[in-house]
């Protein structure tokens, strides 16, 4: 079982994961320009000649960070609103959504900050795959904040994507400052005055 709840079916997809959680800690600390592929492999417990074994090259290693990233944090997010009863209201999707947003940022440190950072060198090596990712998971929090003004439980100001980036922004700046995901998800509930929703 893999720190986010994932199993990992096979050794090569292990030996692949850690590559990748190694790689996101370096990205994270160096950037994608100052990192070692020496460095990451040493943290993963391999040789150097092992990565390659896994990743053509540096650049498809950063790339799947990348992607590897953004789909655990949507693997959490579909998680978290496969889990809520039939008759959830929006506002309790969204309380769900939040929750799982603050648990991905703290889980995925690393790979959060490497998602977020504006690197030229990384905007650069990401690929179409992470666009989808990105794109996909933007549109179902805007339809989820949508759902939730319709519902009255939002007002219907801001624009929807504007709300989300505000909610984005919330989370993801107390959550790397190290705050718990229920205490976030908690507070932004309440800032948001969403009704009837329960400790996550």
């Amino acid at each position: 079982m893999a720190p986010d709840g994932t199993s990992l079916d096979s050794k090569g997809e292990r030996t692949r994961r850690r590559i990748l959680d190694a790689a996101a800690s370096e990205i994270a600390r160096h950037g994608v320009a100052g990192s070692s592929l020496r460095a990451i492999a040493a943290a993963a417990g391999l040789k150097t000649g092992s990565v390659y074994f896994h990743f053509d090259s540096k650049e498809q290693l950063f790339a799947a960070v990348l992607e590897e990233g953004l789909q655990r944090t949507l693997d959490l997010l579909d998680a978290a609103l496969s889990g809520q009863p039939g008759e959830v209201t929006a506002a309790g999707r969204l309380h769900a959504a939040i929750h799982a947003h603050a648990v991905a940022v703290s889980r995925l440190r690393a790979y959060t900050v490497v998602v977020l950072a504006p690197d030229p060198t990384g905007a650069e090596i990401a690929g179409a795959s992470f666009r989808d990712l990105r794109r996909d998971y933007l549109d179902r929090w805007t339809g989820l904040v949508t759902d939730a003004q319709r519902e009255g439980a939002l007002s219907g100001a801001p624009d929807a994507r504007l709300a989300r980036d505000l909610l984005f922004g919330a989370v993801n700046a107390v959550g790397l400052a190290g705050r718990d995901p229920d205490e976030i998800t908690s507070a932004v509930s309440a800032l948001l005055g969403l009704p009837g929703c329960p400790p996550p």
